[in-house]
Protein backbone atom coordinates (compact mmCIF):
# COMPACT_ATOMS: atom_id res chain seq x y z
CA UNK A 1 0.00 0.00 0.00
CA UNK A 2 1.30 3.64 -0.78
CA UNK A 3 1.65 5.89 1.59
CA UNK A 4 1.41 10.28 0.80
CA UNK A 5 3.22 11.95 2.41
CA UNK A 6 2.77 15.83 2.80
CA UNK A 7 4.55 18.89 4.42
CA UNK A 8 2.19 21.83 5.79
CA UNK A 9 3.55 24.95 6.58
CA UNK A 10 1.77 26.12 9.86
CA UNK A 11 3.34 29.52 9.14
CA UNK A 12 2.17 29.42 5.44
CA UNK A 13 -1.59 28.72 6.90
CA UNK A 14 -1.46 31.26 9.45
CA UNK A 15 0.21 33.71 7.13
CA UNK A 16 -2.60 34.16 4.75
CA UNK A 17 -5.28 33.27 7.47
CA UNK A 18 -6.55 30.18 6.55
CA UNK A 19 -7.49 26.82 8.21
CA UNK A 20 -6.69 23.32 7.36
CA UNK A 21 -9.57 22.31 5.43
CA UNK A 22 -8.74 25.42 3.06
CA UNK A 23 -5.13 24.43 2.34
CA UNK A 24 -6.18 20.92 1.85
CA UNK A 25 -8.02 22.08 -0.80
CA UNK A 26 -5.27 24.56 -2.45
CA UNK A 27 -3.18 21.83 -2.03
CA UNK A 28 -6.07 19.42 -3.91
CA UNK A 29 -6.04 21.91 -6.62
CA UNK A 30 -2.08 22.33 -6.71
CA UNK A 31 -1.87 18.57 -7.55
CA UNK A 32 -4.94 18.74 -10.09
CA UNK A 33 -2.55 21.53 -11.91
CA UNK A 34 0.07 19.43 -11.94
CA UNK A 35 -1.62 16.18 -13.07
CA UNK A 36 -1.41 14.33 -9.61
CA UNK A 37 -3.87 12.67 -7.37
CA UNK A 38 -4.26 13.62 -3.76
CA UNK A 39 -6.87 11.92 -1.69
CA UNK A 40 -8.70 14.83 -0.24
CA UNK A 41 -12.55 15.70 -1.19
CA UNK A 42 -12.66 19.19 -0.45
CA UNK A 43 -15.39 20.74 1.62
CA UNK A 44 -17.71 23.10 -0.80
CA UNK A 45 -18.37 25.14 2.47
CA UNK A 46 -14.89 26.90 1.87
CA UNK A 47 -15.24 27.26 -1.03
CA UNK A 48 -17.06 31.05 -0.87
CA UNK A 49 -14.64 32.51 1.14
CA UNK A 50 -11.64 31.00 -0.92
CA UNK A 51 -13.22 32.42 -3.91
CA UNK A 52 -14.03 35.69 -2.11
CA UNK A 53 -10.10 35.96 -1.25
CA UNK A 54 -8.80 35.04 -5.12
CA UNK A 55 -7.44 31.51 -3.48
CA UNK A 56 -9.39 29.74 -6.10
CA UNK A 57 -11.72 30.85 -9.66
CA UNK A 58 -14.18 28.56 -11.19
CA UNK A 59 -13.34 26.48 -14.36
CA UNK A 60 -13.74 28.33 -17.81
CA UNK A 61 -16.36 25.44 -18.33
CA UNK A 62 -18.45 26.77 -15.08
CA UNK A 63 -17.67 23.32 -12.88
CA UNK A 64 -15.61 23.01 -10.77
CA UNK A 65 -12.79 24.93 -9.59
CA UNK A 66 -8.86 25.71 -10.08
CA UNK A 67 -6.67 27.64 -8.00
CA UNK A 68 -6.68 31.68 -8.07
CA UNK A 69 -3.70 33.92 -8.64
CA UNK A 70 -3.37 34.28 -4.64
CA UNK A 71 -3.55 30.19 -4.18
CA UNK A 72 -1.08 30.21 -7.20
CA UNK A 73 1.10 32.59 -5.26
CA UNK A 74 1.14 30.13 -1.89
CA UNK A 75 2.30 27.39 -4.10
CA UNK A 76 5.15 29.31 -5.92
CA UNK A 77 6.22 32.08 -4.01
CA UNK A 78 9.37 33.95 -4.10
CA UNK A 79 12.69 31.78 -5.15
CA UNK A 80 15.42 32.89 -2.88
CA UNK A 81 18.21 31.38 -5.33
CA UNK A 82 19.78 34.67 -5.40
CA UNK A 83 19.69 35.33 -1.78
CA UNK A 84 21.10 31.59 -1.26
CA UNK A 85 24.28 32.42 -3.88
CA UNK A 86 25.08 35.55 -2.13
CA UNK A 87 25.18 33.88 1.35
CA UNK A 88 27.43 30.69 -0.23
CA UNK A 89 31.00 31.88 0.41
CA UNK A 90 32.93 31.87 -3.20
CA UNK A 91 36.69 31.37 -1.81
CA UNK A 92 37.59 29.54 1.18
CA UNK A 93 40.86 29.58 2.85
CA UNK A 94 43.14 26.73 2.72
CA UNK A 95 46.56 26.56 4.30
CA UNK A 96 48.20 27.50 1.29
CA UNK A 97 45.76 29.70 -0.17
CA UNK A 98 41.87 30.05 -1.50
CA UNK A 99 40.03 27.15 -3.17
CA UNK A 100 37.09 28.09 -4.90
CA UNK A 101 33.46 27.16 -4.45
CA UNK A 102 31.14 29.28 -6.22
CA UNK A 103 31.28 31.48 -8.89
CA UNK A 104 31.09 35.21 -8.06
CA UNK A 105 28.47 35.66 -11.58
CA UNK A 106 24.69 34.13 -10.32
CA UNK A 107 23.56 34.34 -13.90
CA UNK A 108 26.75 32.33 -15.15
CA UNK A 109 27.27 28.89 -17.03
CA UNK A 110 27.93 27.32 -13.72
CA UNK A 111 25.54 29.56 -11.73
CA UNK A 112 23.13 28.00 -14.09
CA UNK A 113 23.82 24.57 -13.51
CA UNK A 114 23.63 25.13 -9.34
CA UNK A 115 20.27 26.52 -10.28
CA UNK A 116 18.52 23.45 -11.92
CA UNK A 117 19.68 21.62 -8.86
CA UNK A 118 18.51 24.14 -6.49
CA UNK A 119 14.94 24.01 -8.50
CA UNK A 120 15.20 20.24 -8.81
CA UNK A 121 15.76 20.24 -5.01
CA UNK A 122 13.38 23.09 -3.52
CA UNK A 123 10.44 22.78 -6.46
CA UNK A 124 9.24 26.35 -5.43
CA UNK A 125 8.68 25.10 -1.87
CA UNK A 126 9.45 28.99 0.22
CA UNK A 127 9.48 27.12 3.03
CA UNK A 128 12.38 24.51 2.04
CA UNK A 129 14.53 27.11 0.51
CA UNK A 130 14.53 29.63 3.80
CA UNK A 131 15.38 25.97 5.65
CA UNK A 132 18.53 25.71 2.85
CA UNK A 133 19.70 29.42 3.56
CA UNK A 134 19.43 29.29 7.59
CA UNK A 135 21.05 25.99 7.63
CA UNK A 136 23.91 27.46 5.58
CA UNK A 137 24.15 30.28 7.65
CA UNK A 138 24.51 27.90 10.79
CA UNK A 139 26.92 25.62 8.94
CA UNK A 140 29.22 29.21 7.88
CA UNK A 141 28.72 30.46 11.34
CA UNK A 142 30.17 27.33 12.78
CA UNK A 143 32.98 26.70 10.63
CA UNK A 144 34.41 30.14 10.82
CA UNK A 145 34.65 29.74 14.51
CA UNK A 146 36.28 26.44 14.51
CA UNK A 147 38.77 27.90 11.47
CA UNK A 148 37.35 24.88 9.34
CA UNK A 149 36.11 27.12 6.48
CA UNK A 150 38.35 25.09 3.64
CA UNK A 151 36.38 21.93 4.31
CA UNK A 152 33.23 23.28 2.86
CA UNK A 153 32.36 21.48 0.05
CA UNK A 154 31.63 23.39 -3.50
CA UNK A 155 28.04 24.53 -4.15
CA UNK A 156 26.96 22.52 -6.82
CA UNK A 157 27.87 18.97 -3.95
CA UNK A 158 26.75 20.99 -0.83
CA UNK A 159 23.08 21.16 -3.04
CA UNK A 160 23.21 17.34 -4.28
CA UNK A 161 24.13 15.81 -1.06
CA UNK A 162 21.53 17.65 1.10
CA UNK A 163 24.43 19.40 3.40
CA UNK A 164 21.67 21.35 4.71
CA UNK A 165 20.44 18.76 6.57
CA UNK A 166 22.60 17.75 8.81
CA UNK A 167 22.35 21.94 10.33
CA UNK A 168 18.95 21.97 10.39
CA UNK A 169 18.03 21.23 14.18
CA UNK A 170 21.17 22.97 15.65
CA UNK A 171 20.31 25.72 17.15
CA UNK A 172 22.16 29.75 16.14
CA UNK A 173 25.04 29.71 18.55
CA UNK A 174 23.56 33.51 18.95
CA UNK A 175 20.09 32.76 19.77
CA UNK A 176 20.91 29.34 22.20
CA UNK A 177 22.49 29.56 25.83
CA UNK A 178 21.52 26.01 26.70
CA UNK A 179 24.82 25.14 26.19
CA UNK A 180 28.25 26.18 27.60
CA UNK A 181 31.83 26.83 24.80
CA UNK A 182 34.63 24.59 26.11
Amino acid sequence: MAQLFITISLVEINKHKLNLNEYLTLVKYQHMLEGKSFPFEPDTRFIVRLMKDGFVTKNSDGFGFTLGPAGIKIFQGDDLFEEFYATFPHKVPTGTGFRPVSTNDPNGMSAKVTRSIWNRITKNKPYLQQTIIDSLKRELEQKKNTNSLGYLNNIDTWLRQATWEKWEDIPDEKKSNNFTKL
